[in-house]
């Protein structure tokens, strides 16, 4: 097993501790009928789910290499690389943006500050709604910051 791709995360995240049927799932990530049945039983196969046959929950006890390997920063990168390249092909309703900034150190403190503010702010809105909101309606947000240098460093190593 290689880490989880988006859709298989999403399926486990949106069963959590809880158990769904099958019209459940589909409801609340907005797969399509064929994928969303493909995914859970590629996710029961590999141990990750169980079902009685009607109802769907994550496997109570996963062997700590499995936690391990779904987990690993390898797979949530590769999760988060999937996610991001999904948002800059998406054509409707897409906000992002991107742009090189010149920051003195001042700026740079207050924009760390303000990250700091969204970031508790972000945890704080999905906390309230979590359990309102169906996966398929919540919102993919990143955001960061990297020096030009760093970045042109390893895109260089990466040729």
């Amino acid at each position: 097993m290689k880490g989880l791709t988006s859709i298989e995360r999403i399926i486990l995240e949106c069963l959590g501790k809880r158990s769904l049927n099958y019209r459940e799932v589909q409801d609340q990530t907005g797969l399509k009928e064929n994928v969303c049945f493909n995914v859970l039983q590629s996710l029961i196969i590999r141990g990750l789910l169980r079902t009685d046959g009607i109802h769907y929950s994550v496997a109570s006890s996963l062997p700590p290499s499995m936690m391990e390997e779904i987990n690993s920063i390898e797979a949530k990168y590769a999760e988060t690389l999937e996610m991001i390249e999904a948002v800059l092909e998406q054509k409707e309703e897409r906000t992002f943006r991107f742009q090189k900034i010149a920051l003195d150190e001042k700026d740079e403190k207050i924009f760390l500050a303000l990250l700091s503010n969204l970031e508790t702010f972000l945890i704080d809105a999905d906390k309230k709604a979590k359990n309102t909101i169906p996966f398929k309606e919540r919102k993919v947000i990143f955001w960061g910051m990297g020096e030009v240098k760093s970045l042109l460093d390893q895109l260089t190593f990466r040729n």
